[in-house]
């Protein structure tokens, strides 16, 4: 019985394909799009996967969201989803509106993009597992995994309803980067209630780099990001978007990680690219791991940052680790060095060929 983790080549950005269950009954879900031009070399793949159990699309920055935008432009998409999870500006009002009075931030106009008018046109099944439509820790429905056909199920590690209202002032700004426009909020509520109805090297010093002090990502966009684990039979990954370590952290101390009894996870797929900001030594205090997987060219962002790639070596001193990328460039191509291989106990997996995706079996 398969279940593996495909990272395609997305740009600077994530489009992720987790497969599971048997040959002749193989299941997907497909987590965000990259940029356009990574959509496009990629059409083919999608729709020859055949049924898509799940498409997430994780929040709003470009290198996540951007590939879905020619999607929802075409007739006929390469596949239709049986549900699609995604936090528009309308599901931020929602998070907003549960939130304590003293803690909920001014709204602005109603605003969605491009992909909330897709989902309405296509009537996608959207946020179906949630009956308030917003994916979050917030939501009842996060309390417990959502399972999926087939045997895998996801539980919800981020958002929260307070990062999601924190979106709300920046969205404006957001969507100008990201080229998107406005989806009328009633449409969006229709479309929400029909689709809840359709589901049924020695040259870097690692321990110098590990002792830098961690600062905390801040953005509001990433703080939006839906992280989930997903587990099929007792194999699991951590899927962790672009997410706030703080948030992923308190998600897996509520499951009953500690120092003490950390969590058995078969493949963590780094937060935010490997930022330095976005893996923090807590988050990684409380995991047992040994298999580290980074989607990035590397592009406008110069990611991953070597202080990410030495709190895991340093986290971990005395197993054999594995840390896999998609690219094989400046960033990463750094630590293929045999020298600090051996002396740090890992190994890097790079794509067979450029262009290729990677595939990780779990």
């Amino acid at each position: 019985m398969t279940f593996k983790l495909t990272m395609f080549p997305a740009s600077e950005g994530d489009c992720l394909l987790l497969s599971w269950g048997a040959e002749h009954a193989r299941r997907h879900a497909l987590t965000d799009l990259g940029r356009k031009g990574d959509y496009k070399a990629l059409r083919p793949t999608f729709a020859a996967l055949g049924g898509i159990e799940l498409l997430t699309i994780t929040h709003i920055d470009a290198d996540h969201i951007e590939g879905a935008v020619p999607m929802f432009a075409e007739t006929a998409p390469p596949f239709t989803p049986r549900q699609t999870w995604f936090n528009a500006y309308y599901q931020l009002g929602l998070a907003n509106e549960r939130l304590q009075v003293a803690a909920r931030e001014t709204l602005g106009a109603a605003q969605a993009e491009k992909v909330s008018a897709g989902l309405v046109a296509f009537r996608w099944p959207w946020n179906a597992s949630f009956a308030s439509g917003v994916v979050s820790v917030d939501s009842a429905e996060a309390a417990k995994p959502i399972a999926l056909a087939g045997g895998l199920t996801l539980q919800i590690l981020s958002p929260t309803d307070s990062k999601l209202a924190k979106l709300i002032p920046k969205w404006d700004a957001e969507l100008a980067k990201a080229n998107l426009r406005t989806t009328d909020p009633e449409a969006v509520e229709a479309a929400l209630a029909e689709g809840r109805e359709a589901l049924g090297g020695e040259s870097l010093n690692v321990d110098a780099l590990a002792k830098k002090p961690f600062v905390i990502d801040r953005a509001e966009a990433n703080g939006s990001a839906i992280a989930f684990l997903a587990q099929y039979g007792d194999r699991s990954v951590l899927m962790g978007a672009d997410a706030h370590p703080d948030v992923l952290e308190a998600s897996l101390r509520a499951l009953g990680a500690s120092e003490e009894t950390p969590l058995k996870i078969d493949c963590f797929k780094l937060p935010h690219h490997g930022s330095k900001s976005n893996l923090s030594p807590k988050l990684l205090s409380i995991i047992d791991c040994t298999r580290f997987a980074i989607s990035t060219s590397g592009a406008r962002f110069n990611h991953p940052d070597p202080e990410s790639i030495a709190r895991i070596l340093k986290n971990d001193p005395t197993r054999q680790k594995e840390l896999i990328f998609n690219f094989r460039q400046e960033r990463t191509e750094i630590w293929d060095d045999p020298k600090l291989m051996e002396k740090y106990k890992y190994t890097c997996t790079f794509p067979e060929q450029e262009g290729a995706a990677v595939e990780i079996q779990l």
